[in-house]
């Protein structure tokens, strides 16, 4: 999924949800900003407080294994129960069944999310909301380089067979539909819009009963659906519905904001705009500002390494200890 359903569907269901204005931004932040944070900073080097983020995305899916298990699995391809997985109603035309298969809605993805509403966080929230949205989008791919997830076709051999690289941006584009070679006929033909319906609805009934608040979607999966309108229309107009449904209490997206509020540049005679792409990362010193304990991207980070420890502990790990190929080790 993209900006669409990670920010301002994720947006509409808090606010529908019950979530007051302030809050329901965090979540959306947070949610995007999942894909957003593929950077590593270390802030006050060599001070006392020094201190490193985790990233939740690379723009590099060729990093070794190891370093991509810490990331798609945890916040993107979260796999499903073994007896989900056992009873996968995919139906792959190969029958193959794999360990680390994404299942839409599983039982781990809503441990994790019922983890996050637990520790009242609520960038954790956000965080477990993007993944647990994207078991929907993902369904039917792993997190790690795998035969599993490969396609037939010209551009798809080129393509390395990580998560859905074969499948390029398709299984993300919330209007799309598309097709899934690796399926039989009549499961093949892949609706994201429904797809995405269903993400939305099961994300709002979480929230209901986080919130003891009515679990009857039916509005506002009603209003979701008219912003998202039909599979021709335009992207921009598709926006243009988000922003009306969320109405006066909408924050724009800016990817810069919460590091720019925390993190400034020591080295003042480089010229910085906030982010790694606006000075040579060689050259970049930084440190915080004022009580970065309390700032919005330092509690996001630790919120994303909480997530990614759980994650790990409790549904990857075991799942790597039943495997006899270890994608984690290699």
């Amino acid at each position: 999924m993209d900006m669409e359903f990670h920010y301002y569907i994720t947006y509409i269901i808090a606010l529908r949800a019950g979530f007051g204005p302030k809050d329901a931004f965090i979540i959306a932040y947070a949610s995007q900003y999942i894909d957003d944070n593929t950077t590593i900073y270390t802030i006050n080097k060599g001070g006392a407080d020094e201190y490193s983020n985790y990233i939740s995305q690379t723009t590099n899916i060729l990093k070794p294994q190891k370093e991509l298990m810490r990331i798609y699995p945890a916040f993107h391809f979260m796999p499903g129960t073994l007896s989900e997985i056992a009873g996968d109603p995919a139906r792959r035309r190969d029958g193959k069944l794999h360990l680390m298969n994404t299942i839409p809605d599983s039982g781990n993805s809503r441990q994790l999310l019922q983890a996050a509403f637990d520790s009242h966080d609520l960038y954790r929230i956000g965080i477990a909301t993007h993944m647990h949205a994207d078991t929907f989008a993902h369904q039917n791919f792993v997190g790690f380089k795998e035969s599993f997830n490969g396609m037939k076709g010209l551009f798809e051999s080129i393509a390395p067979d990580i998560g859905h690289a074969d499948a390029g941006y398709r299984p993300d584009r919330i209007s799309l539909v598309w097709e899934d070679q690796r399926l039989v006929p009549g499961h093949s033909k892949i609706d994201n819009t429904k797809r995405f319906i269903k993400a939305a609805e099961c994300i709002y009934q979480e929230y209901a009963g986080c919130l003891n608040a009515s679990p009857d979607s039916r509005d506002v999966m009603a209003q979701i659906e008219w912003a998202i309108g039909k599979h021709n229309d335009d992207k921009n107009d598709r926006i243009d519905r988000y922003k009306e449904l969320i109405g006066s209490d909408l924050i724009e997206y800016d990817k810069k904001s919460w590091f720019k509020e925390a993190v400034d540049l020591v080295n003042k005679d480089i010229p910085y705009t906030g982010g790694e792409d606006t000075v040579p990362r060689s050259e970049a010193e930084w440190a915080w500002k004022g009580s970065y304990t309390e700032s919005r991207w330092y509690r996001f980070q630790e919120a994303a390494k909480a997530h990614q420890r759980l994650a790990m502990d409790t549904v990857i790990g075991p799942i790597f200890e039943k495997m006899e190929f270890n994608p984690y080790l290699s």
